[in-house]
């Protein structure tokens, strides 16, 4: 491994953004546009409607992976509920 190599995997992520915003200042404008586009499907992405709440509120897929990614941290801490305690719960 090269020691460009070693210093990029060090970087924080505000520093990689700083050296990509240096980087678009010395490119051409077709790369630019490249890049802008793969920036604009990405974020298309993560914003695309993925489905929706039981009152019909849209829920984008970066939304969904924020409430998934919260639920398993509770989990993690002991915070879920068995199988036999939801039952109960419900009278199953």
């Amino acid at each position: 491994m090269s020691f460009k190599d070693v210093k990029a995997n060090l970087m924080t992520i505000t520093e990689k953004k700083a050296q990509i915003h240096d980087y678009l200042e010395q490119v051409d404008d077709s790369f630019v546009q490249a890049i802008h586009a793969m920036l604009d499907t990405y974020i298309a992405k993560q914003n695309e409607i993925i489905g929706y709440d039981i009152n019909g509120n849209p829920k984008s897929a970066s939304e969904m992976k924020e409430v998934y990614r919260e639920g398993l941290e509770a989990v993690k801490r002991g915070e879920g509920k068995s199988l036999k305690e939801m039952k109960a719960k419900y009278g199953l």
